[in-house]
């Protein structure tokens, strides 16, 4: 994710609890273009903006993984 993400989930932190968009765990679960990924420290890193600026509102947030192979 972007910093854009970053800004997208925590204009909804209010919500209390957010569900990400569908996330690929692995590179062989990519199904589609650009979508996000969770299986590189550095899209790890980039989740973790997104989650601490969500905590850091008092909500929660849970990855959705999505894998199409």
């Amino acid at each position: 994710p972007t910093d854009l993400a970053v800004t997208y989930y925590a204009q909804r932190a209010q919500a209390g609890l957010l569900i990400t968009e569908g996330t690929a765990p692995s590179a062989n679960g990519l199904g589609y273009a650009r979508t996000p990924g969770i299986y590189s420290p550095q899209q790890v890193e980039a989740w973790r903006k997104v989650t601490d600026t969500v905590h850091q509102q008092g909500s929660k947030i849970v990855i959705q993984l999505m894998h199409v192979g």
